[in-house]
């Protein structure tokens, strides 16, 4: 059967969900490794998030990234390691909300806006239960909440960029998730775009929900997450953009694809192209 994210394998979501462990991170990711049929995916990837962070995960093409995520949500096993949300394995949790890049969407399907952000509220309610009323109303609330309630009839392949990303982003706060991932949710954006999309994410944060978002500007990393992971198949650095953005990590990372000019972050060239995607990982 066709659906909405058509080249996502997901995994089906129990009605049993899972507790969460009040001592344990929102986020804990354990000597992770995934191997593809053309080489390592990541390799040996261990971190922590703790509830409420802003994480923008950046690296080269390739690096790893979508294959993160994807182990993360629950849509890929890992050859090795584990990942808890809050102390348990990711199969059983809804608090988990998983926006893969726009190429892996079918936005010919026909749904409208506010059906897509409905769909959040299905690991809520249950599959064969017909959404209340007030389950309209936090779907009304949270296209309002991204600037998007006069457009909650309209299909979705009639939308730009940026409204598709925001219609996302109202989809987490229907689903009441607690931990998103974003890939590269900017990639194609014009500037007006990016910013609403970015003000969205605002919006998210501030309701306490946990981001990770991968990105190829580092600048905007930067200027916008408390913390930054550097990526190459192996995690290369975790930290602040003062940590992180160093010019031995950052030529570990981007492997001679990155010229300095002057200082370090506002006086750089990465010569990386970010239109392609990781094309190792989409198989």
């Amino acid at each position: 059967m066709k659906t909405l994210f058509d080249n996502v394998r997901k995994r089906t979501f129990s009605r049993r969900h899972a507790p969460h462990h009040p001592d344990a991170p929102i986020l804990a990711v354990k000597d992770l490794t995934v191997r593809y049929e053309n080489g390592v995916g990541l390799d040996d990837v261990s971190f922590d998030l703790m509830e409420g962070e802003r994480v923008a995960v950046v690296g080269p093409n390739g690096a790893g990234k979508s294959t993160l995520f994807k182990v993360i949500a629950g849509v890929i096993d890992p050859v090795e390691g584990a990942v808890e949300v809050y102390g348990h394995e990711p199969g059983g949790h809804v608090c988990i909300s998983y926006i893969p890049q726009r190429s892996q969407v079918d936005w010919s399907f026909p749904v409208t806006v506010a059906d897509v952000v409905m769909m959040g509220r299905i690991s809520k309610i249950g599959p064969f239960r017909i959404p209340s009323p007030d389950d309209w109303q936090e779907v009304e609330e949270a296209l309002r909440l991204v600037e998007m309630a006069d457009l909650s009839k309209r299909q979705i392949g009639e939308l730009s960029g940026g409204q598709q990303q925001r219609m996302f982003v109202a989809r987490s706060v229907a689903q009441e998730a607690e931990l998103m991932l974003m890939d590269e949710p900017l990639t194609g954006l014009d500037v007006p775009s990016r910013e609403n999309v970015m003000r969205a994410l605002n919006a998210l944060s501030a309701k306490g929900v946990t981001l990770m978002v991968s990105m190829h500007d580092l600048q905007l990393a930067a200027d916008h997450y408390d913390r930054i992971m550097l990526l190459n198949k192996s995690l290369i650095t975790f930290g602040t953009p003062e940590q992180v953005f160093k010019k031995e990590y950052l030529a570990e990372a981007y492997e001679g694809r990155i010229h300095f000019i002057e200082g370090e972050m506002d006086q750089m060239v990465v010569e990386d192209s970010c239109c392609e995607g990781e094309r190792d990982e989409m198989a």
